[in-house]
């Protein structure tokens, strides 16, 4: 049952957000993609199975992998300006992994996680290229869908499965590893030239405050609640973020 879980739910939500954001445009498509997309459906998955505790710390973990989640799409930003979309992508996973490596030898406390995951966002926002007009959107390939949707059930399908021998630590330190994150920039790198995925990180970047929350309140509230009522409050929180980033960004100019 859980297996059947995993194959349907997450490519649901991959396409949701990608058609989601052809309609509305980049920015709006970036705020979306920010939902724990992935990380919702994994986190829940390891309470199931290996129990509340150990999905509690793996959300921790994620918490502090998040800030290398900003450091990789800055990354990427900056290389799409000079690089072509693959060099660009190495620059960004190379970012991540260096990162999570230095940042999970420090023993960080769930709320001082938090705190240095929000600061590493809105710095990573700051710090974007400024943007011209972007490219002419391209014709799509018919692979585009389908290989956002098998990258993202392979990072569940792997970390769930990996998890009895990685530990909660590791497991949740690679559970926001951007694989989709990667598909989504690269794919409008290619289509639509580096301007507009730098529009689509300044959507991103700011609903990316949104999937902190959840991962705060998951691992403070899964062991002292429950995984049913724990994870009802980490999704719940999410919504009123999600609303106030799309309706400032509505805003924006």
């Amino acid at each position: 049952m859980l297996l059947l879980l995993k194959i349907i739910v997450v490519p649901a939500l991959i396409i949701s957000v990608t058609l989601a954001g052809r309609r509305w445009g980049p920015r709006v498509g970036g705020v979306l993609a920010s939902l724990p997309l992935v990380a919702g459906p994994v986190l829940f998955f390891l309470a199931q199975e290996q129990g509340e505790g150990f999905a509690a710390e793996a959300a921790r973990a994620t918490l502090v992998s998040l800030i290398a989640v900003a450091a990789s799409g800055l990354a990427y930003a900056w290389a799409s300006l000079r690089a072509p979309w693959w060099a660009s992508l190495a620059a960004s996973w190379g970012s991540f992994v260096l990162l999570v490596l230095a940042l999970h030898r420090i023993p960080w406390t769930p709320l001082a996680a938090f705190g240095a995951t929000l600061a590493s966002f809105i710095l990573a926002r700051a710090l974007l290229p400024q943007t011209g007009e972007g490219a002419a959107p391209a014709t799509r390939s018919a692979w585009d869908v389908p290989l956002r949707v098998i990258s993202a059930v392979a990072l569940v399908l792997t970390t769930t499965g990996l998890a009895p021998s990685l530990g909660p630590t590791l497991s949740g330190a690679l559970t926001p590893f951007p694989v989709a994150l990667a598909i989504l920039m690269a794919f409008t790198h290619v289509q639509q030239g580096p301007h507009t995925t730098i529009r689509f990180l300044r959507g991103f970047f700011p609903g990316m405050w949104s999937f902190a929350v959840f991962c705060l309140v998951t691992t403070l509230g899964l062991v002292a609640l429950g995984k049913w009522v724990g994870f009802a409050l980490a999704f719940a929180s999410v919504i009123p973020i999600q609303t106030a980033v799309l309706w400032w960004g509505a805003r924006a100019p």
